[in-house]
This record gives C-alpha cells, structure tokens and sequence, in this order.
C-alpha cells in the first residue's frame, strides 16, 4: 500500500506547542493511538508524526496509520511533548537516526517533556542518555538493555519522574496515557477522563502514579 493508492488528507499543522507522538515502521498501534485519543479527549493539542517522509505509517499488527505530518514538517519550537510507543527491537519505530536522536537530545535538555512506552525507555531514549541514573520502566524483556544504559529499572506500570514518563507495555497503555494527561492538564482532568471512560484506579498501592489516592 501506498500514498498514491489511497486518498491522504492535508498535513495538519499546529498553531502553537504541541504534542507530538511519534510513529516509525512497526510501532505499536495500541501504545500509539489509545494515547492519542485519550490525550485528545483531555483537550490537548496532539499530532502524529512520521518519522519519514511517508505520512503512511504500517503498525506492528499491519494497520496503517496515515500520520498528521511527516518529519520534515516537524518545528522543534513547537514541541510540548515528545511520545513514543515501543515495537520489536528490530523496528525502525525504536531505531532512531541521527538527526532524529540530536532532536529529541535537544528537546530534552533544553527542558522539554517526553514520554516513551514498553520498548522505547530502553531503546530509544536509552542510547541518547535520558534514563541514565533517573528511575523508569519499559517493557520487562528489555530490562538487561535499559540497565546497560544506566536506567534504574522499576517494576511499577507507570513511572512518572518530572518531566518524564514511562511504562511497560500494551497493557498498561491507558494508565500511561492519564499519566501524561494528569501531568500535562491537572489531576481534575485525568478524574474526569477515569470518570468517563469508566477506567478504575491503578494499581499502584501506595506509590499512587494517578492520584486515586490523594
């Protein structure tokens, strides 16, 4: 399938700071589309990027995903958040090149906000140094690659460490989602949100991640 054989839209484009989810080649539709919606029923501005220059995107189940912009259209000023869902190992989705590596490097320490699911804490943000020494989580098969890149591995779903957000995987998907969402918008929000889309409290005990306890 191509772009030539299937009625693609316009580019949508922000007016202002944004959040951006970013989808390579075999990414992980639930860990990237549940989030979008849930962030977007928040009122947040949320946009998909190609991290090509195909707004075509195949998903790791061979669902296509026709991205809001490709990467050239991508403003750096213009990011808010950065999110990233996991795939294989092997998947361009977690196997980022250079000049997309120096953007998200540069994001992040000029104070921006990221959130990575399952595969991409250890091997996305792992290489660029972001978990190195900080306290995160991803998926549990990668613990040995996210510990090789300094980060501190938690089995919580769901960690939330200033201005970075992580978690393990499909299943804990929505619980990542309201994490940004509460982070991003406001505890309201994210109550109202669970309220709404029926989602309960996680299960996170004490070490509460989604303010179900306060």
């Amino acid at each position: 399938m191509t772009e030539n054989s299937i009625s693609i839209p316009a580019s949508a484009k922000p007016s202002g700071k944004a959040t951006f989810v970013m989808l390579g080649t075999g990414f992980d539709e639930i860990e990237a589309i549940a989030p979008v919606d849930v962030m977007r029923r928040a009122g947040m501005a949320v946009y998909t990027v190609s991290m090509t220059e195909n707004r075509l995107v195949k998903g790791a189940t061979g669902n296509y995903v026709v991205a809001d912009m490709k990467i050239s259209e991508l403003d750096p000023k213009q990011i808010d958040w950065l999110v990233f869902p996991g795939a294989d190992k092997t998947e361009e989705a977690v196997n980022l090149g250079e000049d997309l590596k120096g953007m998200v490097k540069s994001h992040w320490d000029n104070g921006g906000n990221i959130a990575a699911i399952c595969a991409a804490p250890a091997l996305v943000l792992g290489p660029i140094g972001i978990i190195n020494g900080t306290e995160a989580t991803g998926y549990p098969f990668l613990k040995e690659e996210f510990e090789m890149n300094g980060g501190i591995y938690s089995e919580d779903p769901v960690v939330v460490v200033d201005r970075l957000i992580t978690s393990k995987g499909p299943g804990t998907t929505l619980e990542f989602a309201l994490a940004i969402v509460r982070k991003a918008k406001g505890e309201e929000t994210e109550r109202a949100l669970r309220e709404g889309m029926v989602v309960g409290c996680c299960d996170c005990n004490d070490n509460c991640t989604c303010g179900c306890n306060s």
